[in-house]
């Protein structure tokens, strides 16, 4: 997700309907503790969620991207240490 991203905003304020619910619903049953540890579960699933889709596959954003420094040579990589 970018910011620029179509519907970006929407799906924010979805996802925040649905712990601000989550929260309400469990602070009728269960009590305002219990409803304090459910919002946060499941604001925490959707980071999880994020982060999974995020990094998927070997996305890591720190990593190089594949062929870099293939132009210096096989023995330029200092941390190859075969």
């Amino acid at each position: 997700m970018t910011p620029q991203a179509q519907g970006l905003w929407a799906l924010l304020l979805v996802r925040a309907l649905v712990v601000a619910a989550a929260g309400v619903m469990a602070l009728g049953f269960l009590g305002a503790g219990a409803a304090v540890l459910v919002a946060a579960l499941t604001a925490l699933t959707y980071v999880l969620f994020w982060l999974r889709s995020r990094f998927a596959a070997g996305r890591w954003p720190f990593l190089p991207a594949p062929g870099y420094g293939e132009s210096a040579g096989e023995d330029s990589d200092p941390t190859d240490f075969r």
